[in-house]
């Protein structure tokens, strides 16, 4: 299994599908977000990394994955991950 990097399977997206997905759960759908820091590079010149994409989840908890894909976080809301993360909260998806 440590051999297979793709799925064997095609990506489909059933946009079609959404809306019967989120009224299954009761309306609330996940949401997308990055966490992003500032650093001050060579000569002062300021510097965004991407340190982790994440997902908000409808009980407002929150999961994220570093760039690296190595390693993953839990957190109580996408607002704790960000300050124990010292990063900016920035939303990639709309609230639904």
């Amino acid at each position: 299994m440590d051999d297979i990097h793709e799925s064997e399977q095609p990506t489909v997206y059933h946009a079609d599908e959404v809306e019967r997905v989120v009224a299954l759960v009761g309306g609330a759908a996940p949401r997308l977000f990055a966490l992003v820091r500032e650093d001050c590079g060579e000569d002062d010149v300021v510097v965004e990394e991407v340190l982790a994409y994440g997902i908000a989840m409808p009980d407002g908890s929150a999961a994220t994955v570093p760039l690296s894909g190595r390693g993953f976080g839990r957190w109580l809301t996408p607002v704790s991950a960000s300050r124990r993360m010292l990063s900016e909260l920035v939303w990639l998806s709309p609230e639904r």
